[in-house]
């Protein structure tokens, strides 16, 4: 069973978003509690984007994710994530490094 985490960032409160590929669960870690709640809901809801494909970068097509269906949703969906809700994801800070500073 493998599992993904990135850091998450709150007005300077870090934390950690985890998934589950077998069980496609996610388990959402922030110390402020809104924004936990935030992020828990955005993930639990399905959501419709514009994801590049085609031969150009100008092509592009309308889809609905589900984002705890697949590492690679989730991925895409986190994308989204600041946009929506406020929280950043901190692609390049390994989870548990800003407690370490």
């Amino acid at each position: 069973m493998s599992t993904f985490a990135v850091t998450l960032n709150y007005n300077c409160n870090y934390g950690y978003v985890e998934y589950n590929e077998g069980t496609k669960a996610a388990t959402v870690i922030l110390p402020v509690k809104e924004a936990k709640a935030a992020v828990e809901e955005f993930l639990s809801k399905p959501l419709t984007l514009d994801v590049p494909q085609g031969e150009t970068i100008r092509d592009f097509v309308t889809t609905t994710l589900e984002p705890l269906s697949s590492l690679e949703s989730f991925k895409v969906c986190l994308t989204r994530l600041w946009g929506q809700t406020g929280v950043r994801v901190e692609w390049s800070m390994p989870p548990g490094l800003a407690e370490r500073l």
